[in-house]
């Protein structure tokens, strides 16, 4: 299995909660293989949340798969699980961000459809409650600029997995939880989901 790759702030509403700026050229992370995880056909899918003791939180983004050439074939909705007490540690020492967000099962994709550029809401629920909701429209960086910045600097192969950003209203996830997360169209058609009890 391939690994995944993260974009840090890509919504400004995202990067002001966190209280900092997006920056204006794309910034990339790195999810190991072991970090990806991904629904089965009927969108259930187990969702790690590493140590749970720390404060863990969701981050609902568009999640696209590369083919040949560089070209973004599949698309999904997913979910980069972050484990914010390491991240902010890391943070604090200016070292890679891969344990906060790349421990076994943080990068939770959910149903795969074919990709086609395009403005798209992406949502999440917790326990029913409405958590995150945006729509792809107002990601900084687009798709293909992101895949044209990633490429630049590293060398991707078919079938590497990009995490396209996430938008405000990032909170805590427990053992317990039931996660439910979506990609819907213009039409307010499910495209793509995924369900999920955190463990």
């Amino acid at each position: 299995m391939n690994g995944a790759w993260g974009v840090k702030r890509n919504y400004h509403a995202h990067a002001k909660e966190m209280g900092g700026e997006a920056p204006s050229t794309p910034n990339f992370f790195f999810m190991p293989p072991t970090a990806v995880v991904e629904a089965d056909k009927q969108g259930n899918v187990a969702m790690s949340l590493g140590n749970s003791e720390n404060q863990i939180e969701h981050e609902v983004e568009l999640v696209v798969k590369l083919g040949k050439h560089n070209k973004p074939v599949l698309m999904a909705i997913g979910c980069d699980t972050t484990d914010r007490t390491i991240q902010a540690e890391a943070k604090r020492k200016g070292i890679s961000w891969i344990e906060a967000k790349g421990f076994p099962g943080a990068a939770v994709i959910g149903t795969w459809v074919p990709y086609k550029s395009g403005e798209y809401e992406i949502g999440l629920t917790v326990n029913g409650e409405l958590r995150q909701i945006s729509n792809t429209s107002l990601m900084i960086h687009s798709v293909e600029v992101l895949i044209s910045a990633l490429s630049e600097k590293e060398n991707l192969i078919e079938g590497d997995l990009i995490f396209t950003g996430t938008p405000a209203g990032v909170g805590s996830l427990t053992p317990g939880d039931k996660v439910k997360a979506w990609l819907k169209d213009d039409q307010q058609s499910i495209m793509s989901y995924f369900l999920a009890i955190c463990k």
